[in-house]
């Protein structure tokens, strides 16, 4: 029958790695398991907690009847020992770090649930940090357990929100790990964590879903996932993760495709009196919320554009990517029928070529690029997103421009 991994969905060639560790007695004391957000790494932790955790001698773990399977259901385990990136609460930043606060324990223990709940929809806040005193707290409790017999895990999601304390105070542990102890890590930014803990973690990377391979995993586990009503038009904006897909969707993804075929309209009407008169019906700006929403998916459509280019060159057609010059709107275009091959291709929705089209009239996706990333930095410091927006465009208007004409 084999290891039961019930949580992660896809990631078949991780699984067999692991596997094979597991069986061969060989799994590493310290594992990093990274990839893009929301790819399945966290639900890969928690199954490992499972199987590594369960009594029961043979393959078929997680049992689910041993007393350590109804310890963790019942989340009762003493040798399972979790660190979650929380937000300090005011007092506590004014004072530096000054423990978690006992307010904090409960919802720390609230939050611990909902991520074993839905490891894939489980998202943090971007303040949320690991701490040094949940680092040292549970060194302690490590320590207090340390005559046991049992093994005991230590789950850390998101471990590149360690700053340089907590890294290091980790790290001292890592370089001389308790009898028994593994270390279950993942991130969505390796990159983050410092070098000397990285040395000391067995790394395994996990990969994007293709296209085929989402839609065969949402039709099968879709109502699970609570993506049974997701729409296909959105999969090319989840970069191949779960996670994100459920992050777009809880976001109203169908309204943002909408609102930025409106704005790419107005961007690149040439008149900026279009441009504000988006703004002014548009809720896409009615806050800070809903603005971030909006620019972070107008960048996901930039990337997603930029990969439809690549696919079109592959298909042999490279007179389909000769710029065509559009006397209507004085801007060089693309065409359509590129984008509905190229989306084809990529097993994509061909409705979306219209959602597109504005981008094929743009000379420069740089430019764009550089343009809506400023909108969101203007935006995150500035109280009203809709004038934040229109003074920037004004301002950049010259400069974009220019960009675009290179």
């Amino acid at each position: 029958m084999g290891f039961l991994f019930s949580r992660s969905l896809g990631l078949e060639s991780a699984k067999a790695s692991l596997t094979q560790a597991i069986l061969s007695e060989k799994f590493p004391h310290a594992l990093l398991v990274h990839g893009p957000e929301g790819a399945g790494q966290n639900p890969l932790l928690l199954d490992l907690a499972d199987i590594l955790l369960c009594e029961e001698k043979s393959e078929n773990r997680p049992c689910g009847k041993c007393s350590s399977c109804r310890g963790r259901k019942a989340n009762s385990l003493d040798n399972l020992i979790f660190i979650l990136p929380i937000e300090k609460k005011d007092k506590v930043s004014a004072e530096g770090d000054g423990g978690v606060e006992a307010s904090q324990v409960d919802e720390i223990s609230e939050k611990w649930m909902e991520f074993q709940q839905n490891p894939y929809g489980f998202s943090r806040t971007e303040k949320s940090r690991i701490s040094i005193s949940q680092i040292r707290d549970n060194i302690n409790r490590i320590a207090y357990t340390e005559g046991a017999k049992k093994k005991r895990i230590v789950l850390i999601p998101w471990a590149e929100t360690m700053d340089a304390s907590p890294a290091n105070a980790f790290l001292k542990t890592l370089e001389e790990p308790p009898p028994n102890t593994y270390f279950l890590l993942s991130s969505s930014d390796r990159a983050s964590l410092l070098p000397t803990i990285l040395s000391r973690c067995t790394q395994l990377a996990i990969f994007p879903m293709d296209t085929k391979t989402m839609l065969a995993t949402l039709k099968t586990h879709g109502a699970q996932l609570g993506l049974e009503t997701v729409t296909p038009k959105l999969l090319p904006f989840a970069d191949g993760s779960l996670g994100v897909l459920m992050q777009l969707h809880r976001s109203s993804g169908e309204i943002l495709l909408e609102q930025s075929r409106g704005f790419w309209e107005a961007l690149l009407s040439g008149d900026w009196r279009n441009f504000a008169d988006f703004l002014e019906s548009s809720d896409g700006f009615e806050d800070l919320e809903s603005s971030g929403n909006l620019l972070q998916f107008l960048l996901r459509m930039l990337r997603v554009f930029h990969h439809l280019e690549i696919i079109a060159l592959s298909l042999n057609a490279p007179e389909k990517m000769v710029k065509i010059e559009d006397e209507n709107s004085g801007h060089n275009s693309l065409g359509k029928d590129w984008i509905k091959k190229a989306l084809e291709k990529g097993d994509f929705d061909t409705s979306l070529s219209e959602y597109f089209e504005p981008l094929a009239r743009a000379p420069s996706l740089t430019a764009l690029k550089d343009l809506c990333e400023e909108l969101l930095r203007a935006i995150q410091g500035y109280a009203k997103p809709k004038m934040a927006a229109l003074g920037l465009y004004l301002e950049y208007e010259n400069k974009f421009a220019k960009k675009m004409t290179v």
